[in-house]
């Protein structure tokens, strides 16, 4: 896509565009469908060196749109390309179950990004605010200052801060099973015990609402509460226990109304659905009570085989299938690395 975007013959390639993920993919928290019937999407931001005084959100919705379109029918692809509220959407062959979202967006103001940083907001992540389109607000077809506000690349550098401790050393071990610098180890190679953690608890809520998808916990909630409850444990079943207990503390309430604050623009709040919708909020209370209640009915058995067998119901077998073999996976690694540590300090290596 971004190829496409900056071929000569692209309308948008004077602006420079620049496509990078968002969401679960760039978090690295993305978990496998629970069914054979869902459909696994990927988040882009589509960035356009453009400014809210020459360009109107509709405009540059346009612009990103009919690119989007001929990519669609460039590839011979059997589904156009569908306008949803603020994105564009590629749905792929239906055998691969998986459609892309593209985001348009422009850099946000100097102003705002001043703004966040005299609100505490570090400037290395209020420098990558963005403004992005809505075709429901009502300056959509004219020049104007108010867009909506977006920060997926802050976000990530908040969240990678929180699990740093964990993600160097992690890194820093990898480096060694493979005798490389720590710096050549790319990053996605990395699965910290926050990641890990986060993926189980998103299984677990999927599996809880499977049949009430709609007022399900969302992701962004799951993934910033676990990020602020975290204190870069090594250990999943610690890490888990820190999470769901702490979870609670960081849903603040402002004029009467729940409030999880985006970590990078305290303005949004994540929860402004479950003062119009109660249901959501005592759902995500019901499933953070059941979740703690699974974990501590299968740490009370004895035997790893048992407390797998014990958390197939809450969190599926795949899932809990996977973690075992991972488990025996990692143990060989180690036990791997032990043994090169030992031999080279004996001069065999």
């Amino acid at each position: 896509m971004g190829k496409w975007l900056e071929r000569d013959e692209s309308i948008v390639e004077k602006y420079k565009p620049v496509i990078y993920t968002q969401g679960s993919f760039r978090l690295g928290t993305v978990i496998k469908a629970v069914t054979g019937e869902e459909k696994y999407d990927i988040d882009l931001v589509c960035d356009l060196d453009l400014t809210k005084s020459q360009v109107t959100q509709k405009q540059l919705k346009d612009l990103v749109g009919f690119e989007i379109k001929s990519y669609a029918h460039a590839n011979n692809m059997n589904n156009p390309a569908e306008e949803s509220r603020r994105c564009w959407t590629l749905n792929y062959a239906d055998g691969t179950q998986f459609h892309m979202d593209i985001l348009p967006c422009i850099p946000d103001s100097e102003l705002f990004k001043l703004i966040l940083q005299s609100r505490g907001i570090p400037g290395s992540i209020s420098a990558h605010a963005i403004a992005i389109t809505d075709n429901t607000l009502p300056n959509y077809e004219y020049i104007d200052e108010e867009w909506l506000k977006s920060n997926p690349k802050g976000y990530a550098e908040w969240f990678k801060e929180r699990m740093k401790i964990q993600f160097e050393a992690m890194r820093m071990i990898l480096a060694e099973s493979i005798r490389a610098e720590a710096e050549d180890v790319p990053e996605y190679k990395i699965k910290t015990t926050l990641q890990r953690a986060i993926q189980l608890l998103k299984r677990h809520r999927d599996i809880m609402f499977e049949h009430d998808p709609d007022d399900k916990p969302i992701s962004m909630i799951i993934t910033t509460l676990a990020a602020h409850a975290y204190d870069n444990q090594a250990d999943l079943y610690d890490a888990l226990c820190s999470i769901i207990r702490g979870m609670p503390k960081y849903i603040l309430v402002r004029n009467g109304s729940p409030w999880i604050p985006n970590p990078v623009n305290p303005d949004e709040n994540f929860a402004d659905k479950w003062a119009d919708n109660p249901k959501k909020e005592s759902n995500f209370k019901r499933w953070l009570a059941r979740l703690e209640k699974d974990l501590v009915s299968a740490m009370n058995v004895v035997g790893i085989h048992k407390v797998a067998e014990r958390l197939k119901p809450a969190f599926g077998d795949r899932a809990v299938n996977d973690a075992m073999k991972r488990m025996g996976e990692d143990f060989r690694r180690r036990r791997e690395l032990g043994l090169l540590r030992m031999s080279a300090g004996t001069g065999i290596l």
